[in-house]
């Protein structure tokens, strides 16, 4: 559902925080900045009031003058100073208005009270400069402009509130004290004033009983302000509400879309889909998910090609246990047949002989029959101890220097009645040059090449051609071997170096073998460190090998 989303309740929780934060401000600003304002002007005129107080008190400044300072603080806040002097119950207040012209008392203005007979005097009529004229000019001081404070006219009022406590005096009987106090709404216009009072020493006090410095701050324009940043603020934020949407939107859809991503790319991992990933260009925590993601998922996608190249490898090796097991049954098979045919002719022939069934030349052939199979049953069982050799690895070469020809011509010698009983005459190619030098072991290199030559042979029709062929290149020697005949199925071509493989599984005597024959080839030459190999041609197949050539060659 839509609500569960997590785009969903970010937006609103953010749209919601950050109404409930706008909201708390205008509360905070419309209550208490007025108060802390007040609280603010309080100390900065209690600061003000107590620096001109001691330029007063010390005899810098004269009571009966307000100077360029004073003035300047009565434009700063708002306001008007003034000098009062209490005499009992009389009270005198002088608020002078010129610039270096004493307040001089005219027109008392008398308010009523009960506790104090009070006067007020305010400014003065303005100085008149007579005209300057050529004997007067030098001898006629110049007099400052005209300074009219606009709020003298309130100090009556101030006062009259101010007095009707009848401890004031009292809190400033300290020398030096600042007093300050808040005056609310003591006119038509709701308007409040601070007043400051601080009491001057009797040194500079020349009238009598006690001198107070006195001055009137008006507090009306923090109060328009604060009115008008109120309904500044209320269109500002009414104006606010649509970026403050657009930003809870965009911030939802900032943070949302990433783990939607992430969100994306692991279900498609719980699929076992290691390649996906997360394209994502971010260095916060997110980024930094999305690159963990990744590795995981590189790191799965590595584990699983692993895990698939290991099956493909356990199957492989499974199906060539298989096979190898079908090949030891089929050895046995062929080794049990190799075995009972001679040792049947054996036992017949020897029975005859014993039974004196036959003489003379009779005798004689028996006894030959007897003696060929003899020798099969030998090369047999030494071809299956070469093969234990093999696997037990004490399968070790001979190393020595050995003429290749002369090789290749002992072993044609050593066949020679399996090419007369075919009526097969080979085709020596490249031996005609001088004799090659080869380092090999000669009784093992006369065995591959009376295996191979063998296996040839066995598969080369009557009086069909057989083509030995010597080559020289680099380093080594390559000796080819190809014989007429039926070509070998493709099939088995990479097989039939396996032990106890045959490529004809009719189990033919003549044409089938062991299977043990190539394989003692392999490892020969595997030792040799040769290449070998076998492919077919378009009348027959090739066995090619390579030896090592000596450098004296």
């Amino acid at each position: 559902m839509k609500r569960e989303r997590l785009d969903f309740k970010i937006f609103w929780v953010t749209l919601v925080a950050l109404m409930l934060f706008i909201i708390l401000w205008m509360v905070l600003q419309t209550k208490f900045f007025g108060t802390f304002y007040i609280e603010q002007k309080s100390n900065e005129l209690s600061q003000q009031m107590e620096s001109i107080y001691h330029k007063y008190a010390s005899g810098v400044y004269d009571l009966n003058v307000k100077p360029e300072e004073v003035v300047s603080f009565e434009q700063r806040f708002y306001g008007v100073t003034a000098t009062l002097y209490k005499q009992g119950n009389k009270i005198d207040v002088y608020a002078g208005g010129y610039k270096a012209i004493p307040a001089i008392p005219v027109t008392p203005s008398i308010i009523l009270n009960h506790d104090y007979d009070i006067s007020i005097q305010l400014d003065p009529e303005p100085y008149v400069q007579p005209p300057l004229d050529d004997k007067n000019i030098r001898s006629q001081p110049l007099v400052p402009a005209t300074y009219v404070n606009p709020y003298s006219n309130r100090l009556s009022d101030a006062m009259s509130i101010w007095l009707q406590n009848n401890d004031r005096f009292s809190t400033l009987s300290q020398t030096g004290h600042v007093s300050v106090t808040k005056i609310s709404s003591f006119n038509a216009d709701n308007e409040n004033m601070l007043l400051a009072a601080v009491k001057l020493p009797n040194t500079v006090n020349n009238r009598g009983g006690d001198a107070y410095l006195i001055a009137l701050a008006t507090l009306q324009p923090v109060g328009d302000a604060v009115q008008v940043m109120s309904r500044f603020y209320m269109y500002f934020y009414a104006l606010a509400a649509i970026p403050i949407l657009l930003f809870a939107y965009f911030l939802s859809r900032t943070i949302t879309l990433p783990l939607m991503q992430l969100n994306k790319v692991a279900k498609r991992l719980a699929k076992l889909d290691f390649t996906a990933f997360v394209r994502m260009n971010r260095k916060d925590e997110i980024g930094q998910l999305a690159g963990t993601m990744n590795s995981l998922a590189r790191n799965l996608q590595q584990t699983m090609a692993e895990l698939q190249e290991a099956n493909l490898k356990l199957l492989d090796d499974i199906e060539k246990e298989k096979q190898l097991e079908r090949m030891r049954r089929q050895f046995v098979a062929s080794v049990s047949h190799e075995l009972k045919t001679p040792v049947s002719l054996i036992q017949g022939y020897a029975e005859a002989l014993q039974d004196n069934v036959a003489n003379g030349l009779k005798r004689d052939k028996y006894t030959a029959v007897i003696i060929e199979e003899s020798e099969r049953m030998a090369r047999l069982v030494a071809d299956l101890l070469d093969l234990s050799q093999l696997e037990s690895g004490r399968f070790a070469l001979q190393w020595s220097t050995v003429p290749l020809y002369e090789t290749v011509q002992s072993v044609l010698t050593k066949i020679a009645p399996l090419l007369h009983e075919k009526s097969i005459r080979p085709q020596l190619i490249g031996l005609d040059a001088e004799e090659l030098w080869v380092r090999s072991d000669r009784q093992r290199l006369e065995q591959v090449l009376i295996n191979l030559l063998g296996n040839a042979i066995r598969h080369t029709p009557v009086q069909g051609n057989l083509e030995i062929r010597i080559k020289t290149e680099q380093s080594s020697v390559r000796v080819a071997l190809k014989n007429e005949g039926m070509p070998i199925p493709e099939e088995d071509l990479p097989y039939i170096w396996d032990t106890f493989y045959r490529a004809d599984h009719s189990g033919s005597r003549e044409l089938g073998g062991t299977g043990i024959g190539l394989s003692i080839v392999k490892a020969i030459l595997q030792r040799h460190e040769s290449e070998y190999g076998v492919f077919n041609e378009a009348d027959g197949v090739t066995f090619y090998l390579t030896l090592p050539l000596l450098e004296h060659n």
